[in-house]
Formats: C-alpha cells, sequence, structure tokens
C-alpha cells in the first residue's frame, strides 16, 4: 500500500471519529470535544501518522538522490563529450598541419627533382652540340689541309658552309623526333592525331607536325609515311623518348613508334644496326638481344 493511500485512509479514519464530513474542518477542537478520539486511539493515529511521513520524506529523498545522480551522471557524461570533441578537434588540427608539411616536402623534392633532370638534359644536349660541332671543324679543317694547293679559296667557303648547315640541322634535329606506323588517311587532321598519341604517353607539349615522303612506295604501292614533329626545346624530345616505350602497353599504338630525328648517315647506321639485331635473333635464339650505345649486345637469359 502506497504512502498517499495510507494517508488518506488515516485522515477518513480521524474524520469519522471526528464526526466531521469536511477534513478541512478538522482540529485539534474538534478532536477533544470528541469523546470517541481517546487518548489510546489518538496515539495509534499520531504513530501511523508519524510512520506515514516519516515514509513519504524517505521517498523523496530516495528521489532526490536519485535526480542529483542522474544529473550528476549527466554533466559527468557531457564533461567527457566536450573532452573528446577537444581531443578530436585538437588530433584533426594536428593532422591538417602534418598534411601540410607533407605536401610542402614534397612539392619541394619535386622542385629539385625537375632542376635536377633540366640541368642533366641541358648538359647533354650541350654536350652533343659540342662533339658535333668539333667534328665538323675537325673535317673541314682536313679537307682544306688535304686540298690548300689546288683551290684553297674555294674549298674554304664550300667546307665552312657545309659545317654551318651541318650544325644547323644537328640542332633543328635535337628538337624533333620521328613518328612511325601512324595511320594515313585522307584529308586526315594529323595534329588531333599527334596530339592524341601524344597524350597516351602523359605528353600535352606544343608542336607542329608534318608527314615526310611520298605517298607510294618506289614499288608503286601505297605505304604510311613517317611523321615529323617539332616542338620548343630538346628537352621536350628527351622526355617524348624516355616515355615512347608506353605506346607498347596501348592498344591503339602498340605497332606505332617513336625514334630520334636522325641525319641520313645515322639512318643508315641504324639500319645496319637493326639488320645485325635481325640477324642475332634468328641464329642466337637462346639470348636476348638489344642496341645500346651504338651496338647490338647479346646476354644470355
Amino acid at each position: 500500500m502506497s504512502t498517499h493511500k495510507e494517508a488518506k485512509d488515516l485522515m477518513e479514519e480521524v474524520s469519522a471519529a471526528a464526526k466531521i464530513k469536511d477534513l478541512q474542518e478538522l482540529s485539534f477542537v474538534h478532536i477533544a470535544r470528541n469523546s470517541r478520539l481517546t487518548r489510546e486511539v489518538l496515539s495509534k493515529l499520531l504513530c501511523r501518522a508519524m510512520k506515514i511521513v516519516k515514509t513519504q520524506m524517505s521517498e523523496y529523498d530516495n528521489l532526490k538522490s536519485d535526480m542529483d545522480f542522474a544529473v550528476d551522471d549527466s554533466m559527468i557524461q557531457a564533461s567527457n563529450l566536450a573532452e573528446q570533441i577537444d581531443e578530436l578537434k585538437s588530433r584533426a588540427a594536428t593532422e591538417v598541419v602534418d598534411l601540410q608539411r607533407e605536401v610542402v616536402n614534397l612539392q619541394r623534392e619535386l622542385l629539385v627533382e625537375k632542376d635536377r633532370q633540366l640541368s642533366e638534359l641541358k648538359a647533354s644536349v650541350v654536350e652533343s652540340v659540342g662533339d658535333t660541332v668539333k667534328a665538323e671543324f675537325k673535317s673541314y679543317s682536313d679537307v682544306v689541309q688535304q686540298s690548300c694547293k689546288t683551290s684553297a679559296k674555294l674549298l674554304a667557303q664550300s667546307s665552312i658552309k657545309s659545317v654551318v648547315r651541318n650544325v644547323v640541322e644537328e640542332e633543328d634535329r635535337t628538337k624533333s623526333f620521328m613518328i612511325f606506323g601512324l595511320n594515313e588517311e585522307n584529308e586526315e587532321k594529323l595534329d588531333e592525331k599527334v596530339s592524341e598519341l601524344l597524350l597516351a604517353i602523359n605528353q600535352k607539349p606544343q608542336f607542329v607536325a608534318s608527314r615526310l615522303g611520298s605517298v607510294k612506295s618506289d614499288e608503286g604501292e601505297a605505304r604510311i609515311r613517317p611523321v615529323k614533329v617539332t616542338v620548343g626545346s630538346s628537352a621536350v624530345v628527351k622526355i617524348v623518348l624516355s616515355q615512347a616505350k608506353l605506346l607498347k602497353n596501348s592498344g591503339s599504338y602498340c605497332k606505332v613508334f617513336i625514334s630520334p630525328d636522325r641525319s641520313l648517315d645515322q639512318r643508315n647506321e641504324r639500319r645496319k644496326l637493326v639488320a645485325e639485331w635481325k640477324r642475332r635473333i634468328n641464329e642466337e635464339k637462346g639470348k636476348r638481344h638489344f642496341i645500346q650505345g651504338g651496338a647490338v649486345h647479346s646476354v644470355d637469359n
């Protein structure tokens, strides 16, 4: 039985004993005048009332304790949540700073690597042009010495023009490369074809492209003419040639290949090397053969 019902029953008993209908009229005066409320009965009623009051106070204290505990627990949870949020914010800020630092380091390394590659390309180009100029002038000197007894003046002028022309042509060739096997069509858009091919090897330079040679071969059969591509610098040519190997794994350009723009003598020498390379492949099938450094090499598989 709840304390509320006990209190209500008690008040009803007191009301009946005091002969009153309204509990609000109940007072000690009525109780004192009522002969039915003896001291013993009144004492019992008061003891019951005290027990009910104590029970209600105990329930109130328990309820208050539960509420205080719930409030304290909520405050602790809120404090823990705030600490977790602060920790997440701090960790996120630290990770952002670390990522920014890593990006800066990667950019710095990339710049250093680009500078190194450009320096190597520059040194290679300077060395190549220097060797060409030395060779041409040496050839010119030999011609002058051998022919000085007949017509030294004419030979000197002719040789100088030849040397200058060869140097200029060699310089032009360092800024161009050749594409072989690129499908040829009537009224084709050659620039678009070359652009798509270069994109296949992750390159997008500015260039000028043109087909070389006649449409038909010496036997009168149609052939695919090579394409000469001229770019802004020899450094771009070096990069394109280094990436040309990617064409082997491309579906559309697996039969297309890129090579340096060689002179007539260089092309003849290249043909000899390729012929020797093919001969060794047929005769020495147990080895791997390749062309490197102007010579054919063979190694065991």
